[in-house]
Order: C-alpha cells, then structure tokens, then sequence
C-alpha cells in the first residue's frame, strides 16, 4: 500500500481522485485550507490542513506520502516553487501536475502561457513530475446554471469552435495511474472526451438529456468580455478569457487524442454520460 496527498482535495478532479486511490487499498492524505473544508472529505481519509503559500504546511501534509497530486485555482509559480520546497524536504519525488492543453496551442493563448511558466517550474526541479493537460472540462457547463435557471437560456462565445470537453472522472483516472504506477515521469499527456463538440452542439444534448429546451444565444468574445467585466470580473481575467474564447471560436482545442484510453484501458466518457450523471444539478 501507498500514501499519497492529494492537494485541490474538494475540487472537481481532487474529489473523483480520493475515492479512487482509496477504493484501490491507498492511504490518501487530502489537504485542506480550513477544519471546515474537512467536512466535505469522506471518511476514512487522512485530513492535513495548509495552503499552497504556506511551504512549511506544505512539507508537514506531504510527510511520509509516495507521491502528490497537485492542482492550482491559478496558476502561480511562487505556489509551485513551495510545493517542490516542501516535497525535497519531505523526501517527496514524485509528482502529477494537473495542466492544460492550453499550454501547447498555437497561438498560446495568455492562460496557457501563465500555465506553462507554471510548469517549467517544476520541469526544472529535476523532481519526477507528470503533467495532466485536460481539454475543456465538462463540469464547465455548471457555469451555465444561473441563465439556465432564470432565462432558459446559455450565452456563449466560442461557437461554432469544437472543444473536446473532459469528465473530471477520467482526468482523474489517468492521475490514479500516474501516482500508482512506475514509468511517467517526465510525460504530458493530452486528456479529452471522446468527441469534439461545439458549445452549442453540448447545450443541445444538455437539453435532451433534462428533456427540457433551452436556448442558445451567440455572443461575441468582446461582448462575453464586457458582460464579465459588468459583473464584477476583474478586466484583466475578462481579457484572458476573451482571449480563449477567441481561440476556441477558431477550433485551435478541437484535438482529440487518445491519451486516456491508452493509459487506462478504458475510454473516456461521453458528455451525454456526464449530463446524465448531473441532471439532478440542473433541476
């Protein structure tokens, strides 16, 4: 049996992650920012409470684990920097990044660039790092609740752009495979769902699988940008965002790679399967 910490605990891919390494016979440490976050652990989980700013909470969580997985809200180098401090004195090697494919899109898109100076951190830690860049990710559609709930209606700027959005599921997965198993250091892999989709092709499924219509209303990525900004984005995120949005519109995300299949042995699941899964969130 291996240990592993598990930063990002109650995100999205950290909270699929845990039950996984554990159900496989794994000690699993989650890291929280406060007691009150511990409470959406499961149990049986070890619980270690720190922050990506504080090194020396960072060295204490990851005391006697096999490895890390490591998920950022954003991509701060200086955090980064603190999680390769903490490991070295910890006697930690291994670590599994989670990354994106934005950080090898053409043009680099501005959080793609802030992603990958991200990485090249650990890149030149000489640690034996993996690196997760997920494609669009599925549970993004949650972002459409609030117009879905009070106009029936999803705004979007990326269309007619094909991403190939990703179960957090399956992202965590490979990262089961990446912390359990010997042979990817070093490796990036290109985590995707079976099939490109355009947004409105996804907001179309979205509405069969709750049986219910809902409209798709196309806006620019300049007019997506201003509405941020309106409701209290800071411009310089709403700028990024335009920026992907920008690219998506120009189907620079549609790759589909067959990354998870590989290293897993099973494909990936299918945005309807997610949508399935969810219904009840959007009800």
């Amino acid at each position: 049996m291996s240990s592993f910490l598990v930063i990002g605990a109650t995100g999205n891919v950290g909270s699929a992650l845990i039950p996984q390494l554990h159900e496989q016979g794994h000690h699993v440490r989650a890291l929280v920012r406060s007691a009150s976050r511990a409470e959406l652990i499961p149990a049986g989980i070890d619980i270690a409470i720190g922050d990506l700013d504080d090194a020396e909470s960072l060295t204490e969580a990851a005391s006697g684990v096999d490895g890390v997985f490591f998920m950022q809200l954003a991509p701060l180098p200086a955090q980064a920097e603190n999680m390769i401090k903490a490991a070295r004195t910890a006697g930690v090697r291994k670590i599994v990044v989670l990354s994106s494919i934005g950080t090898v899109l053409e043009p680099l898109p501005v959080i793609g660039a802030r992603i990958a100076a991200r990485d090249q951190v650990f890149r030149d830690s000489g640690l034996d790092v993996t690196y997760l860049r997920a494609n669009a990710l599925m549970s993004n559609s949650l972002w459409w609740l609030p117009t879905i709930r009070d106009e029936g209606r999803v705004y979007d700027a990326s269309d007619p752009g094909k991403t190939v959005p990703v179960d957090t599921f399956d992202i965590a997965r490979v990262a089961a495979v990446a912390l359990t198993q010997d042979g990817h250091a070093g490796r990036a892999y290109i985590l995707n769902g079976p099939q490109a989709l355009t947004a409105r092709e996804q907001v179309e499924i979205l509405a069969d699988v709750l049986g219910r219509p809902i409209e798709f209303v196309p806006v620019t990525p300049e007019q997506f940008a201003q509405h941020s900004i309106e409701q209290g984005i800071p411009p310089e995120m709403a700028a990024a965002v335009q920026n992907l949005n920008e690219l998506f519109r120009a189907g620079r995300a549609g790759v589909i790679s067959d990354d998870i299949t590989n290293l897993t042995g099973v494909a990936p699941r299918t945005f309807r399967q997610w949508c399935e899964e969810h219904a009840g969130e959007f009800h």
